[in-house]
């Protein structure tokens, strides 16, 4: 049966969505009176130059007094509310009271103290934008750009009347329109001029030095004649000063100088000089004389400013404390309810009711534990049932594993992280001839130790000096007085997040099955041997035979045939004694006598003497540096590789490439060591006997190199792989622990 809580405010719905548009009706009202009031006071006002500024700052007053009109109604429905819910329920009211005395207190201390700061910083910034200092220093900025206007004018002035006296001392005005307009270019280069211009008398060009793309702005007749007309102009030209004008063009403004040129009183020209004053100095000069009368008018302002600012201050002081207080309604709204409801779920869960629920429409926080906290009540009754089922199917599988580990014909035994058997299975009792009851709870190396059993602990403390992920090696182990052969496979055992357990060790007898491949080994070695003898065999029968019929047919040549067929049989006989020496050889091979050697020297040596013994080879090799030593024995090791490469040489026919590499793979912990050549291949059928003696499809070999390989391999605890190469050729891969 679910239990709810359900919050007993439904009588007060409706009432609730009567009053909660009211205070925003009021506002509303509020804020159409400011605005109002705001546009009749400006339409009565002349606009002044700064009447955008004071429309903003009208308008954020005006919107600071609605809000905290809003604020003022929100707050005090708030309280007169707290002030009826405190009398009818006083200890469900207490925190909703501590929280709004809090954060009112919270608020005002930094409101108050950040408008004293503030309004000391503004007075002071203000003052400092108003200053003496910042005036002066705009009024010279002023002085420098006219003083720039002036001296340039003035050099205009002078350099017009400089090349005026060049142009009528003389008899340079004769020069042809060529000549003049190369004194003219020269003059413009040397004073840097923008353009140089030379009419008659009548108006007419005479010459000109211009620059690119700057005939646009050329003077023309009409202008000439308009500018000799003024009185003015004409009483400075008798003074012998030049005419001075400014005009603004795209690339800047144009300083012009003009002057007619007289010589014994009569007017023989007239001469114009013009000077470009950038558009970028031109820019900056307008921005100087812009900023100072925007300060100008500023200053004028200055007190209003001041004003202006330190009322929002105010006003944004008010808003904060109003804020802090409908918040502190708010929130304290908000968290009674929920908290009230969540202890008394609280106390349910308690009691073992699992099946409570809280109703609470919320989104925040407090909403998310709601949601929680049901969310923790349905989980830990699923998880209740869960717990059960999983009781009993835990049960089933325990039952389930212990029929497994029964029956199961290898030896199971389980290590935890401290060295103590866990698991002790029955086939481990038939194969070791020890009883789970004596092993269970015992430390696994001191158990085996004290029984005469010390070599099955030889790979757990392999797998743990190696720190490897398995292990599997063979163990010959005296056991109910005969001598087994076990094949063990070790597994670190790991929980969640790699955490480690322990190790499992898994092994069979092997006893029988090495027995009946040794067997079966030896049966073939003996069919081959048979096999190698009877070749030989036959070419000394028939000499012999041979020689007893012409012995006695008293033939002639007998002395010939005599020597011949003796001569058979002594390289047949040599033969057979090659082959029963090789095989003894095979057979009597000594232990590997390991010591700790680097195995890259020992491959550099087998390059060596392949290098110098077969011009037509091709020997590549790529080493890995980060092999270690390892445990070698240096002889065995060279013949293991001699043999392999003799090998190749042979699938090859002595020519070709054969690549030898080194691979060190630390996580496995192990170092892999490949010969790759390029001969005819092995085919599928082959592989299952081609590291038996006396296996060969070679003509000339004996088929007990790559035994001897295996065989040494096999006392290195060293895995061989064979796999095919593309497009053709084998890779034969050793495989050493490290």
């Amino acid at each position: 049966m679910k239990t709810s809580l359900q919050a007993p405010e439904k009588r007060a719905d409706k009432t609730k969505k009567q009053s909660t548009f009211r205070p925003v009706w009021i506002t509303g009202l509020f804020l159409t009176l400011s605005i109002s009031l705001t546009v009749l006071l400006f339409q009565g006002i002349e606009k002044p130059s700064l009447f955008s500024t004071n429309i903003l700052m009208v308008t954020m007053v005006n919107l600071n007094i609605t809000l905290a009109i809003l604020l003022v109604l929100l707050l005090s429905r708030n309280l007169v509310k707290l002030y009826f819910e405190r009398r009818v329920e006083p200890n469900k009211s207490s925190l909703r009271s501590k929280l709004i005395a809090g954060l009112i207190g919270l608020s005002m201390i930094p409101s108050i103290l950040l408008f004293v700061v503030a309004s000391g910083l503004l007075t002071s910034s203000i003052d400092n934008w108003f200053s003496i200092q910042v005036e002066k220093s705009l009024d010279q900025s002023l002085e420098v750009a006219q003083d720039y206007y002036e001296e340039t004018e003035k050099s205009v002035s002078a350099i017009t009347q400089h090349i005026a006296l060049k142009l009528t001392k003389g008899r340079r005005l004769k020069n042809t329109r060529k000549k003049l307009e190369q004194f003219l270019q020269d003059i413009k280069q040397e004073h840097r001029l923008h353009n140089l211009y030379l009419f008659t008398p009548k108006y007419k060009p005479m010459a000109e030095a211009i620059g690119p793309n700057n005939e646009a702005h050329r003077p023309d007749e009409k202008m000439l004649v308009s500018l000799f007309e003024d009185k003015d102009q004409s009483t400075k030209h008798q003074n012998g000063n030049p005419s001075l004008s400014i005009t603004s063009i795209p690339q800047g403004d144009l300083v012009r100088g003009i002057l007619p040129l007289e010589k014994s009183g009569r007017r023989v020209g007239i001469l114009i000089v013009e000077h470009l004053i950038p558009s970028l100095l031109v820019g900056k000069m307008e921005g100087i004389k812009k900023s100072v009368q925007e300060y100008k008018q500023l200053k004028a302002f200055k007190n209003p400013i001041k004003g202006s600012y330190i009322l929002s201050f105010l006003i944004i002081v008010f808003l904060i404390i109003f804020s802090a207080t409908w918040f502190g309604l708010y929130l304290a709204k908000n968290i009674t309810g929920p908290i009230q409801k969540l202890a008394e779920g609280t106390q349910a869960i308690a009691q073992g009711d699992l099946d409570v629920q809280i109703d609470v429409k919320t989104t925040d926080e407090l909403g998310i534990l709601v949601d929680s906290f049901n969310k923790m009540t349905t989980d830990l009754k699923n998880s209740h049932q869960k717990v059960a089922d999983a009781t009993q199917s835990l049960m089933a599988s325990n039952k389930e594993l212990e029929g497994v580990l029964t029956n199961i014909a290898a030896g199971v035994i389980s290590v935890n992280e401290k060295g103590i058997i866990t698991t002790f299975n029955p086939s481990a009792e038939r194969i070791l001839g020890v009883t789970s009851a004596d092993a269970i709870h015992t430390n696994y190396i001191d158990f085996f130790t004290n029984r005469g059993m010390k070599a099955i602990t030889h790979p757990l403390q392999k797998i743990q000096e190696k720190e490897q992920e398995s292990l599997q090696e063979e163990v010959a182990l005296e056991t109910q007085n005969k001598l087994s052969t076990l094949r063990m496979v070790l597994s670190v055992l790991h929980g969640t997040d790699r955490y480690f357990l322990g190790y499992v060790i898994v092994f069979d007898d092997l006893t029988e099955l090495i027995r009946a491949q040794k067997l079966a080994t030896w049966q073939e070695v003996a069919r081959r041997i048979a096999h190698e003898i009877r070749n030989p065999l036959t070419p000394i029968q028939l000499s012999t035979e041979r020689l007893r019929k012409k012995y006695f047919q008293g033939s002639e040549d007998f002395d010939r045939i005599f020597d011949e067929s003796t001569q058979i049989v002594i390289n047949e006989v040599h033969g057979l004694k090659m082959l029963v020496d090789e095989f003894s050889d095979f057979a009597r091979m000594p232990p590997p006598r390991c010591s700790l050697q680097e195995i890259t020297p020992i491959l550099q040596e087998v390059i060596s003497l392949y290098q110098s013994g077969h011009k037509d080879l091709e020997l590549h090799s790529d080493f890995d540096p980060a092999v270690p030593a390892m445990n070698l024995d240096r002889e065995q090791i060279k013949r293991l590789f001699l043999n392999l490469f003799e090998n190749a040489v042979t699938s090859m026919q002595s020519h070709g490439v054969i690549t030898l590499t080194t691979q060190c793979d630390p996580r496995q912990k192990k170092v892999r060591v490949s010969v790759a050549d390029e001969g005819i291949g092995i085919p599928p059928e082959d592989l299952d006997k081609l590291f038996l003696p006396y296996f060969s499809r070679s003509k000339t070999g004996t088929g007990l190199g790559l035994a001897i390989v295996n065989r040494i391999a096999t006392d290195h605890n060293a895995q061989i792989r064979v796999s095919a190469r593309q497009p053709k050729g084998t890779t034969i891969t050793i495989e050493f622990s490290v």
